[in-house]
């Protein structure tokens, strides 16, 4: 005896034929899995040209690597970094020596001002007491030129020039008060000082060939 079939029997009866349709729509197509593999393939190679491919460097891993420096500069830093306890103790330490340094130069050169000191005031007693003999007198400076002379060698006059005025002299005579002729050469002339403060001093005065 048959029976009649619920809705959700009927909902199931037709699901399946509807697939049945469906892929018998499909079969009947000869091309289709062809054109749908062709799609994918194409879909496939869009998505490895649809942008530059990357380059692998190889070359960079062969390259050193560089060593962190703790007091280079970060680029997540924006001052400079504090220094570490041993560094803060380590500048303490040169302050410290440098303090030290500079004290016992200041009391070096202390002592040496102290000791200079001393010995510019025993060096002034001692002048005090014994002062130096005062320094010999200069004697006068010749203002005047031999410009040659005339006679015979046993009896020559010099001729003497100072400015434009030429004068004669024998020897023996005396010139200009301070001078005494005392020997007339070919090429010089030998004056001694009338002044007794240079007794024995003489001095030659060379013939002037002028200009």
């Amino acid at each position: 005896m048959a029976r009649n079939l619920s809705r959700r029997e009927i909902a199931l009866l037709g699901g399946a034929a509807l697939v049945v349709v469906v892929w018998l729509y499909r079969a009947s197509r000869p091309d289709a899995p062809t054109a749908e593999v062709a799609a994918r393939k194409a879909a496939g190679k869009d998505l490895l040209i649809g942008g530059p491919v990357p380059a692998v460097r190889l070359d960079e891993l062969a390259k050193p690597l560089v060593e962190y420096d703790p007091n280079g500069h970060d680029l997540f830093r924006y001052s400079p970094r504090p220094p570490t306890v041993a560094e803060v103790r380590r500048m303490k330490e040169e302050a410290a020596r440098a303090k030290k340094a500079q004290e016992e130069a200041e009391k070096q050169a202390a002592i040496e001002a102290e000791r200079r000191r001393k010995e510019e005031e025993a060096r002034q007693a001692e002048l005090a007491l014994h002062p130096p003999p005062p320094a010999p007198p200069t004697p006068p400076a010749v203002t005047f030129q031999f410009v040659g002379f005339i006679g015979p060698p046993n009896d020559r006059i010099a001729a003497l020039q100072q400015n434009n005025d030429t004068f004669l002299a024998k020897k023996g005579e005396i010139v200009q008060k301070a001078f005494k002729v005392e020997e007339i050469r070919y090429e010089s002339v030998v004056l001694s000082f009338t002044d007794p403060a240079f007794k024995g001093q003489s001095r030659e005065l060379p013939l002037s060939r002028g200009k």
